[in-house]
């Protein structure tokens, strides 16, 4: 779904799962929002483009190992994934739910 934000030229891409505030959504210019309640913001690749992700994907185990070979920054969580992959992985994670025993093979596909 998309939705037309104040200019036309703000996007925010909505993706609604399975419950749990596991929607996430993506804004191609920070507006200088708030993060809202059960959201966490997070920047993705190396152009740093903001996620606002719900707190259910931000505590799935893949999600948290990918954060952590990325490494810590004083800006906030950071994903070191390529955007495009990073949209297929929220999508996985609302709709279908990863193997234990795949994650390690999938953090290595979806880092740097």
């Amino acid at each position: 779904m998309i939705k037309r934000w104040h200019s036309s030229s703000r996007v925010t891409r909505s993706a609604t799962g399975g419950g749990g505030g596991s929607s996430s959504r993506s804004q191609e210019e920070e507006d200088g929002d708030e993060v809202p309640p059960g959201h966490h913001e997070v920047f993705v690749g190396r152009s740093r483009r903001r996620y606002l992700v719900g707190s259910g994907l931000v505590d799935h185990p893949l999600f948290q190992v990918l954060v952590e070979r990325t490494g810590g920054s004083d800006a906030g969580t950071v994903v070191g994934c390529e955007v495009v992959l990073f949209d297929h992985l929220l999508w996985m994670l609302e709709n279908a739910d990863p193997q234990p025993e795949s994650l390690d093979e999938l953090v290595d596909f979806y880092s740097y």
